[in-house]
């Protein structure tokens, strides 16, 4: 059985709620790459790796073809593993018309979201392009299938440089092949790195792999656009649930 954790047994989330989830794991992709651009894969440890190794493990069980799971934390586990992508997708809906809301997120310190939110909606758009084709489905499947018999032998580190490096070919021989490609923009230094390279091509992977499972659940870009509003709702309403079990948890620890 799947941990709900942060949920209460009796919370059960909409499909709308999994939209968002499935989007922030988009939004979380595209930060991760815009922080290794500019600050090298030092900047996926200082954030908390378990936000990469959340989106590597979804990208590893979302499949290319139907996803007839519409339970997105069997893929993402919990609202704190997405806590990244939450924050992210809020400043980016926010900004510039609201730059000081109510009841958002503690403060975090993240880069300007203009360059990640280039990096998100370019991942929704290029996704629908790549699972649109059968050969690309059947390499993603194939990669996924030969990683996951792997798993062992790397002790289950989803971080592990072989499977960097093989969900970075998967994406170079995917995605890369399609228009409009995108471009990260960096340091020099970072891309020099043939490990930061790799690393920033396998989030970019995760991210399509997200952007997918979204499109299944529902979503789309016009409706994100139309919708502005509701999914800051649900956003908050997350926050209010991790924030209130925060405290039952400081309550049973004293």
């Amino acid at each position: 059985m799947t941990d709900l954790s942060p949920f209460q047994p009796s919370v059960t989330l909409s499909r709308e709620q999994h939209q968002v989830l499935a989007l922030a794991a988009v939004f979380q992709a595209a930060q991760i790459v815009h922080l290794i651009a500019l600050r090298g894969s030092q900047a996926v440890h200082d954030t908390g790796d378990q936000y990469s190794q959340t989106l590597l493990q979804a990208a590893l069980n979302i499949r290319a073809t139907d996803n007839p799971n519409q339970n997105s934390l069997l893929f993402f586990g919990s609202l704190e593993h997405l806590g990244l992508g939450l924050r992210t997708l809020e400043q980016s809906l926010i900004a510039p018309y609201d730059p000081q809301p109510k009841h958002r997120f503690p403060r975090f310190k993240l880069p300007a979201s203009k360059q990640t939110l280039a990096y998100a909606m370019a991942m929704l758009q290029l996704s629908s392009k790549v699972y649109s084709n059968k050969d690309f489905q059947q390499k993603i499947l194939n990669t996924q299938q030969q990683i996951i018999r792997q798993l062992t032998f790397f002790e289950h580190n989803f971080q592990h440089q072989s499977i960097i490096q093989s969900l970075a070919t998967l994406y170079t021989d995917t995605a890369s092949t399609m228009k409009p490609r995108i471009m990260v923009k960096g340091t020099a230094r970072t891309f020099k790195n043939p490990h930061d390279v790799a690393l920033i091509r396998a989030m970019l992977f995760t991210g399509l792999q997200s952007a997918h499972y979204w499109r299944q659940l529902g979503g789309s870009p016009w409706k994100m656009i139309f919708t502005k509003s509701k999914t800051l709702k649900q956003i908050r309403y997350f926050a209010s649930i991790q924030y209130q079990q925060s405290q039952k948890e400081m309550v049973h620890d004293g």
